[in-house]
């Protein structure tokens, strides 16, 4: 009760002693001071707890009783996201900076000119030599061994004079880079949540879109692959019917089949009394969801330097997508229109309806204008948990465009009017990146169910009703009210009966299975161009392996297990009879499903170009 005389005598004699040192060595004893608290905090010689509140709010981490190593964090962290990943120990090393400057008459000059990195450098030396003063680091005449550590005790630096300084070395901006990544334990906040710091990184693209609270979780869901192909069977039927939640798909390898979290246990011990087996592809679908948020490095994988000046189309000026991961339809949106601008001559954009949600239908032409040409339409994202296809068509887009405006463009490509729906199902596509990443349908009221959505690959009119579809306005496969009845096909099916004279290809790209599949989706008939259909999809097929070893089958869409009725392929077949109909499932056969890391998107887009390529040879 009578301790604040006390404090303020105490407070005056520190003042006393700091006044007799140098502020070198003021702040040497306040650190030597620090040393002796395990949880570095430093004991300023001020008046008052504000300074130790302060330091408390910079260091959130700081578990709150002392004998409780393992104890809860503080009230600050607890704020924060529950699966925030921290670095209590890891270090930050300093980089060899380029201090070295130029003496006599010619310092003036680079004064002048000095870049941002220089003096960025400059700033940066001034502070580590002040942080060198106060950790007791030897300290070289160059600057060239300097290392700035975070740790709970200052490390032996003695060896580090033998390690090549190249190791280390870092310029400017990429130190600016990484500052802010490594620097969090400084902030009760992580700094990377402003968009100005890091607009591009993964914790960004993560935190816009998994963060809220009305995000569907799916936490312990598994994968299931059935090795094998008759979902007819009794038994394995009546384990769809108790334990599986979804069947995603039935390929050449098995049938995938989604196992909630609840499920699994009580499935395994199904699995075990039949003669089937299995294998889980996925152990826990929220962290494959996470994968699929995220961006591949630049220097990984197709994405290094070498390969960027071999696919010169990867770095379009103007463009926001970058193909390292999954964009937004706005950023889709983005990239058609920096398409019109930087090829006016050869492109044009055409919107052909728009969503219940007022998203626009947009369509690039690419042309050469000749009105002999025969038109091939391509679409992609109908279902909208499917981000690859969208992804590897507008890559597609992009290296068309590239070649044919610095005259690499094959002649039997040119001859043709290129029609690119990218975002079939925009509405879809965002909820999907934003609320529930297996969502499939578009975004239609049922007033009467109060269920969203229709499945708009069984929304068409040809087969529309028919087993392999549900009347359940609740479920994946609900097919609407009637044919035709989403604002999304209608305007497909308005803008293709307008191609009908000179329509030569429709292809539909989705995911998953890689196949290449032709009419019919709803039963086991044949079609008058069957033989054509058969012959140029097995060139195609060769031609993908030929490409990247990919191993595609094909075959009709009935007999691949892909029984769709109502899809679009098959009305276009029977409406509009092009040459050529095809529906394209990319990557791959069930390992990731419909979340597929971002780093297939180049291969895939390549995939995708190679099979149009392939169409345009055959087009007569």
């Amino acid at each position: 009760m009578h301790l604040y005389p006390w404090a303020l005598v105490a407070g005056a004699c520190m003042l006393l002693r700091l006044l007799e040192l140098s502020p070198v060595q003021a702040l040497r004893e306040s650190y030597d001071l620090a040393r002796t608290d395990n949880r570095l905090r430093l004991r300023l010689p001020f008046f008052g707890g504000g300074v130790g509140q302060l330091l408390h709010y910079l260091r959130p981490l700081d578990v709150t009783d002392p004998a409780r190593p393992g104890g809860r964090r503080s009230e600050l962290r607890s704020e924060l996201d529950a699966n925030h990943v921290t670095y209590r120990g890891w270090q930050l090393w300093k980089l060899n900076f380029n201090a070295t400057r130029a003496e006599g008459s010619m310092e003036d000059e680079e004064e002048q000119h000095r870049s941002p990195d220089a003096e960025f450098n400059e700033v940066v030396e001034k502070f580590v030599l002040t942080v060198v003063a106060l950790v007791h680091v030897p300290v070289h005449a160059s600057l060239g061994q300097l290392v700035l550590w975070r740790s709970v005790s200052v490390p032996d630096l003695s060896g580090l004079s033998e390690l090549p300084l190249a190791l280390w070395s870092l310029n400017g901006s990429d130190l600016y880079e990484t500052t802010f990544e490594s620097l969090q334990w400084l902030s009760p906040m992580d700094l990377r949540r402003f968009d100005f710091l890091s607009p591009s990184s993964s914790y960004q693209i993560n935190r816009r879109y998994r963060n809220s609270s009305s995000v569907q979780r799916y936490y312990g869901h598994q994968l299931w692959k059935l090795h094998e192909t008759r979902l007819s069977q009794p038994q394995l039927r009546a384990f769809w019917r108790h334990f599986g939640s979804e069947v995603w798909n039935i390929n050449q390898d098995g049938i995938d089949i989604v196992i909630e979290q609840k499920n699994v246990a009580a499935a395994r011990q199904f699995m075990q009394k039949l003669s089937f087996s299995y294998n889980v592809m996925i152990d826990d679908m929220e962290a494959a969801i996470d994968e699929t948020y995220a961006e591949v490095p630049s220097l990984e994988g197709l994405l290094d330097g070498q390969q960027n000046q071999s696919r010169p189309w990867l770095e379009r000026e103007g463009m926001l997508m970058t193909w390292r991961r999954y964009h937004d339809h706005g950023d889709i949106q983005q990239f058609l229109q920096a398409q019109l601008e930087a090829h006016s001559e050869l492109v044009e954009i055409v919107q052909i309806g728009v969503t219940r949600n007022k998203r626009p239908l947009e369509v690039i032409r690419v042309s050469n204008g000749n009105p002999q040409n025969w038109a091939i339409f391509v679409d992609a994202g109908l279902q909208a948990r499917d981000w690859l296809s969208p992804a590897a068509l507008t890559y597609a887009i992009s290296k068309l465009t590239h070649l044919w405006e610095h005259g690499k463009l094959e002649k039997l490509m040119r001859r043709i009017d290129w029609y690119f729906l990218p975002l079939a199902n925009p509405d879809g596509y965002q909820y999907s990146r934003q609320t529930d990443r297996l969502w499939t349908k578009n975004r239609g009221y049922d007033s009467a169910s109060g269920c969203y959505g229709v499945n708009l690959d069984r929304n068409f009119e040809h087969g529309w009703g028919a087993a392999g579809s549900t009347s359940n306005p609740c479920k994946n496969l609900y097919r609407g009210a009637s044919g035709f009845s989403e604002p999304e096909t209608r305007a497909l099916r308005n803008f293709l009966l307008g191609m009908r004279d000179y329509l030569g290809g429709y292809v539909s790209l989705g995911g998953y299975g890689q196949t290449v599949t032709y009419p019919w989706g709803d039963a086991d008939y044949v079609t008058e161009n069957q033989r054509l259909l058969k012959q140029t999809a097995r060139q195609a097929v060769l031609n993908l392996r030929r490409l990247n070893q990919a191993e595609y089958s094909t075959g009709t869409s009935y007999r691949q297990k892909l029984a769709r009725p109502g899809n679009s392929a098959d009305w276009v077949q029977d409406r509009i009879e092009p040459q050529f109909v095809y529906n394209v499932f990319l990557k791959d056969q069930g390992r990731y499903g419909y979340l597929m890391p971002p780093h297939y998107i180049v291969e895939s887009g390549e995939e995708v170009y190679d099979f149009l390529r392939t169409i345009a040879q055959q087009l007569q």
